[in-house]
């Protein structure tokens, strides 16, 4: 009768981390994680099929607690710009962190393949933080979302702070002069 491990998916992954953290993305490897976790190579593979699975479930989990310390940061801001500032802070944080995963992934072709899925994800994310942020500051959001419509705004405000973390030559100074 095969043992059951009770929330192995969670273990697996912060195996993985402890790996990434100890010994860098390079040493990530299915049997070191099934290791570290005292299962078999085999176990891992029902909750992800692929190396390139297990570090991109790492990084979403990574991403989810940067999330909510943005969150977090957010809550007390009573400014719009410092808001963005915020969010904008929390991405190049999050981007910094996990740089060294990113460079060892990259070379990957199925990583490669899911680029725009993943910023699809990634901008939707930050729509989410950006409607989040002009919900708690309500004479903004109605001025903002006047001149852009909801959908608009959110897409516009997510994309561009994309745009100003990707492309070192813009910056928000731009987003804010076309909210303001």
């Amino acid at each position: 009768m095969p043992k059951i491990i009770m929330h192995l998916q969670e273990q697996i992954i912060m195996q993985a981390e402890k790996m990434l953290v100890q010994e860098g993305p390079e040493k990530i490897s299915i049997r070191g994680v099934a290791k570290a976790c005292g299962i078999a190579v085999g176990t891992i593979y029902n909750y992800y099929p692929t190396k390139d699975a297990l570090i991109a479930d790492l990084i979403l989990h990574r991403w989810s607690r940067s999330k909510d310390d943005i969150y977090k940061s957010l809550d007390g801001v009573t400014d719009l710009f410092t808001g963005l500032d915020i969010i904008f802070e929390g991405i190049s944080d999050f981007s910094n962190e996990n740089q060294n995963i990113w460079r060892a992934t990259a070379v990957s072709k199925q990583f490669s393949l899911s680029y725009p899925e993943h910023h699809l994800k990634l901008s939707s994310e930050v729509s989410v933080l950006v409607s989040y942020l002009l919900i708690r500051l309500p004479k903004d959001k109605d001025r903002i979302y006047a001149k852009f419509g909801k959908e608009g705004a959110d897409a516009f405000i997510s994309e561009n702070i994309l745009l100003c973390f990707s492309n070192k030559l813009i910056n928000m100074d731009i987003i804010k002069a076309a909210l303001s």
